[in-house]
């Protein structure tokens, strides 16, 4: 018998199933329990349950219904195979086959002329799964129009460009009957299954005398009609989460109830008298349900109804049993009575419904964090696994889950688990082997390139260990490789052809240079690469061989040929390119077992035919992308997943990430050729709706908190969205029906309006989470567990005090090196942090550009600049030095880069023949050795080299800035000081200053106050950087107030501000802090500097 069993609870259910199974077990141990469920997720749920409320849960089986049901049909009928011949991937290539033949005809013509539209051959593929995939639903959801088809009926009435349907149906059918397979399917099955049933006394062999159906959301009417009859020879206990006591199977849509009623009204009618809404985010959310019920209600089966009794002690179980009651609230016009349900109020601290809104995904992740961490501070009991967070798309958010949840501190870790993660995503082997038999249409942008070449296995292969692929890297970025193997094979992939910056440019670079060494003379129109040598030199030859076996795939890739030619050579690819070990396993398993299935299903169709390259590719990535990795699901951890069928188990915390307007619910567009659209029922299966009923599921398995979030504001303007419209029909139904409670004395208490109860749901997060708001307590229930924001958070309260508590202990060094005192005054506060505190605030890591340089970057430029300076000073010729350079790969391609060439050239030789008068004569050193007491003996000592009859030169291919003057003014106090009276010049790209000499002793006082000040930034971080000194300096004799502007203003500035430096920002990040510092020790240091100072305006 089929026994329908209805309850609100699963855990209920749940318990029904462990006292059947407790209290009557199998009476033959090896006859296994059935459990049908709709999702690996469930079934491991159960598992679980019955485990531990069993002890064991052993020889138990979790079948998905279609494939239950036609084991069945193999044990009850003749002749029926293991595997029907019209299942969807054996109908695609069956269509592949005969779909042409018939395209000449007028009957086809609508899919002749999309065809012809594009030549490609995945046209035709994707046609034919398109058109398998609908024929699939029609056996399940049309069995009577496939019948009347296979009969000459087209069914149901057809327009003309639709007429083609039928026809290809029964082209199939006798297809399939020339290669002589049965003719069983979906749709001619189900009938004779309920017929032998009925007409047969015996019982039937290999089918268990009991079957459980466990909490699956819908069924087609076809199947509950199978397990019906199944009931008449074994036990079967249908289980099914219903969310209201009452019949609920025709309630209606507010929204569908309120058009029916305009249609109605102009008729005299009243829509309201014959249809009733019952709860409105029933109506609304529940379609799918609701048609489910329906079915079964028709069946007239026996029922026992197990529902839990309404709980009203918070806002989300009073939701959750208004609508196990059936009872309505909200102040609906449309309710048969008019008349609403009284409203329930609930404390100010009820925090069992939550919804935040945040700029982007990412800070919802933050969020989430610090709001779990909060429910675990106030909840001793909640554990990691009562925990669920689903989305729309967990492929999605994966990257900031694991970015926020993987890095936090010790003491806030909360062990996670992300599940439904496709496997090309889990598993690096299957996506290096994706991109492998694709790269006929790949760009070999270095990206991809390092990426298939830094995977383990392929590394093993060819014999690279992580130190020569680190050279490798290095390589790379130096010889100026970006895209493309060669000029050839850019022009085949339809882009410019031209050689500089592929693989082939690159590596004439790295060989001519191993073979020729070090030079700078241009050999063969190749610029020679010095940087291998040694024993790196064998990577190179390993690269060359990687390369090589790309560029032989390449071409071996393309074309059409049998499938037995594409697995063998995939079978090639796969031992050329990997050294697998047990990690790697079963990425190749799944390769192999891709393969396996679609040669099995050419021999069971007899597609002997030859097929495109394009299409294998797109078999195995869609193959190997829908593998999902659910094997972490439930596993004691926080569960992250993909919002889908059956995730509807109870969990204490169910939170819903992602619920934007325009992503869920999802709509996938049905078909254009689709009848069902056309021509609905009861039963049939719609994404929207599907997700509107995920959605109710989730809302109703959450036991103590519904967490909800999704992005509210714009993270570019802060402009408002609002969030998916099953969000706002909850909000609307709790705005109606409940109210909050002020938490006010009792003299002054008062009831908030409506308005006020979705402000005490709603909480809107601010753009950062380092958002003072956090830190500041204004607002309770704005926090933050994250030590590392709230520093971010009060750096405008930070001083170097804070940075180190007291100052360092002077160095015990009496030498002090003249450069060492220069580079000081380059940048006091990033020296202290670098030589003294051997702290680097950079990224070291080595980041490669897909793209050809289309302008210099500025770090480029000027090393471009200085290399070709080097040349003009060294009387190497500077055209020759431009020609190295322009083979070297850093300009821009053709013209573009022959313009920036030929400036800077001009430049450097225009700053060379400006430098010329202050080059006479040889240049020499000069030794410095100066004594200083302050209070103790130092000495300074250091070279000061260039040193011409003309004076000491300094000069650089850069402007001129405050550093360098500062910088120059160090070295010409030294030269002075050490009794050398001689001119300093400093000459840059555009601009000239010099220092007059000085007399020694005023000199030796200046650089004594330096000295004594370097000393002191060597303890602490000195409060003054060059840049805004020099403009406070320069202006102030002219107008101070303007002076201690234009100071800020190059502090605060976009463009290379010192207020973006990273040293600067930790210990000074606002004006405020640094600038009684700058004034100060500007006054006192390089006053007298202004006095010596001349600038040569020649060039401006």
């Amino acid at each position: 018998m089929l026994r329908v069993y209805h309850s609100n609870a699963l855990d209920t259910l749940r318990d029904v199933l462990v006292e059947m199974i407790r209290q009557d077990p199998q009476s033959d141990p090896f006859v296994a329990e059935q459990i049908l469920v709709q999702s690996p997720g469930m079934a491991q749920w159960l598992k679980l349950e019955l485990a531990e409320r069993l002890g064991i849960a052993a020889n138990i089986e979790f079948p998905l219904p279609a494939s239950f049901l036609w084991k069945v049909f193999v044990a009850a009928l003749d002749d029926v195979p293991e595997r029907s011949a019209y299942n969807k991937a054996s109908m695609t290539w069956v269509l592949m086959r005969v779909l042409p033949q018939y395209l000449d005809s007028d009957l086809f013509s609508v899919l002749r002329h999309y065809l012809q539209e594009d030549e490609d051959p995945l046209r035709l593929y994707h046609l034919c799964e398109r058109v398998a995939d609908l024929f699939d639903q029609y056996l399940v959801y049309r069995p009577d129009w496939i019948a009347a088809w296979e009969q000459g009926d087209d069914q149901p009435a057809l327009e003309a460009d639709q007429r083609w349907q039928p026809a290809l149906w029964r082209a199939i059918v006798e297809d399939t009957h020339s290669r002589g397979l049965p003719h069983w399917h979906r749709a001619n099955m189900y009938d004779t299954f309920i017929k032998a049933l009925s007409n047969s006394q015996t019982a039937l062999a290999g089918v268990p005398r009991r079957i459980f159906v466990f909490g699956i959301s819908a069924l087609p009417q076809n199947y509950i009609e199978a397990l019906g009859a199944l009931g008449q020879k074994v036990d079967v206990h249908l289980m099914l989460a219903n969310p209201c006591r009452h019949y609920w199977g025709d309630i209606v849509d507010p929204g569908y109830l309120a058009r029916l009623n305009r249609i109605w009204l102009s008729k005299g009618q009243d829509a309201d008298e014959t249809y009733q809404t019952g709860h409105p985010l029933l109506a609304s959310m529940g379609k799918l349900g609701r048609d489910y019920l329906h079915l079964i209600q028709q069946m007239e089966l026996p029922e026992v109804a197990l529902f839990n009794d309404a709980r009203y002690d918070t806002l989300l179980s009073a939701l959750q049993s208004d609508m196990l009651e059936l009872v309505n609230r909200g102040n609906d016009q449309n309710s048969n009575s008019g008349l609403s349900d009284p409203v329930i109020t609930f404390a100010d601290t009820d925090q069992s419904i939550q919804l935040h809104s945040a700029h982007s995904a990412l800070r919802e992740v933050e969020i989430l964090q610090d709001q779990l961490l909060a429910m675990f501070s106030d909840n001793a009991r909640l554990k990691p696994r009562d925990i669920i967070v689903m989305m729309p798309d967990v492929a999605h958010y994966a990257p900031y889950i694991d970015a926020v949840f993987g890095n936090a501190a010790a003491a806030h870790y909360l062990p996670y688990s992300i599940s439904d993660r496709s496997a090309e995503q889990e598993i690096p082997l299957l996506s290096s082997f994706l991109q492998l038999i694709s790269l006929s249409k790949s760009r070999f942008s270095v990206s991809q390139v390092i990426e298939l070449l830094e995977l383990p296995a392929t590394l093993k292969r060819f014999e690279l260990e992580q130190e020569a692929f680190e050279n490798i890297r290095q390589w790379i970025n130096e010889t100026g490789i970006h895209w493309g193997l060669d000029q050839m094979s850019r022009e085949d992939s339809g882009s410019v052809g031209f050689e500089q910056n592929s693989w082939r440019f690159g590596m004439d670079r790295l060989f001519s240079g191993y073979a020729i060494g070090a030079t700078d003379a241009v050999w063969n129109d190749i610029s020679p690469y010095d940087g291998v040598g040694g024993l790196a030199s064998a990577a190179l030859g390993q690269l060359s061989a990687f390369l090589q076996q790309l560029q032989q795939l390449r071409t071996q890739f393309s074309g059409a040929q049998p499938l037995t030619g594409w697995i063998a050579l995939i079978q090639q690819m796969l031992e050329a390119m990997y050294l697998p070990d047990e990690r790697d396993h079963e990425a190749l398993e799944l390769i192999y077992r891709a393969l396996e299935s679609l040669r099995e299903t050419f021999q069971e169709v007899a597609f002997e035919k030859d097929i495109d390259v394009a299409i294998v590719q797109d078999y195995l990535q869609e193959q190997l992308s829908s593998q999902r990795s659910s094997q972490r699901f439930l596993s004691g951890q926080i569960n992250f997943c993909t919002l889908m069928p059956m995730r509807a188990i109870p969990f204490g915390v169910v939170c819903l990430l992602g619920m934007n307007d325009s992503d869920y619910p999802r709509s996938i567009p049905p078909m254009g050729f689709d009848l069902m659209v056309d021509h609905p029922r009861k039963g049939d299966r719609s994404r929207r709706d599907d997700d509107r009923y995920l959605f109710l599921e989730a809302l109703l398995s959450a036991r103590d908190t519904l967490y909800i979030s999704y992005v509210g504001r714009s993270i570019a303007d802060n402009a408002k969205r609002v969030p998916s419209v099953l969000v706002s029909e909850v909000l609307e139904y709790c705005d109606q029906a409940y109210r909050i409670e002020q938490d006010t004395p009792e003299s002054t208490r008062k009831f908030v309006t409506a308005k006020t109860v979705q402000e005490h749901l709603l909480l809107e997060h601010p753009l950062t989470a380092y958002s003072p708001g956090y830190f500041d307590q204004t607002s309770p229930r704005l926090f933050s567990y994250n030590n590392r924001w709230m520093i971010s958070s009060n750096l405008s309260t930070l001083t170097s005090a804070s940075f180190i508590k007291g100052k360092l202990q002077p160095i015990e060094n009496p030498l002090v090196e003249l450069d060492d005192l220069i580079a000081f005054y380059r940048h006091p506060i990033q020296y202290f942090f670098q030589k003294r505190m051997q702290i680097f605030f950079r990224d070291d890591e080595l980041v490669l550009s897909d793209e050809e340089p289309f302008s210099l970057a500025p770090l480029i430029d000027y090393q471009l600049r200085k290399k070709l300076l080097q040349s003009a000073l060294g009387g190497d010729g500077l055209q020759a030095t431009a020609h190295f350079i322009r083979q070297s790969g850093i300009l821009p391609v053709g013209k573009a880069g022959d313009v920036e060439l030929s400036k800077r050239t001009h430049d450097i030789a225009e700053l060379y023949e400006k430098m010329q008068p202050l080059m006479v004569g040889e240049p020499r050193r000069r030794e410095i050795n100066l004594r200083f007491t302050l209070p103790d003996s130092l000495e300074l000592q250091g070279w000061v080299n260039d040193v011409y009859d003309t004076g000491v030169l300094k000069y650089d291919v850069s402007k001129v800035s405050g550093r360098h003057r500062f910088m120059t003014w160090v070295q010409h106090l030294a030269t002075c000081a050490a009794g050398y009276s001689e001119r300093t010049t400093y000459r840059g790209l555009s601009e000239q200053f010099s220092f007059t000499p000085m007399p020694a002793e005023l000199a030796h006082a200046e650089l004594s106050k330096l000295v004594k000040t370097y000393l002191e930034g060597q303890r602490f971080p000195l409060n003054w950087i060059p840049e805004p000194a020099w403009k406070w300096l320069s202006l102030r004799g002219k107008d101070e107030e303007k002076a201690r502007k234009e100071a800020q203003s190059r502090f605060d500035s976009d463009r290379g501000g010192d207020a973006s430096n990273p040293y600067v920002r930790r210990v000074y990040p606002e004006w405020r802090m640094i600038e009684p510092g700058v004034f100060a020790y500007s006054e006192q240091l390089f006053s007298v500097m202004m006095n010596y100072l001349e600038v040569d305006n020649d060039d401006h």
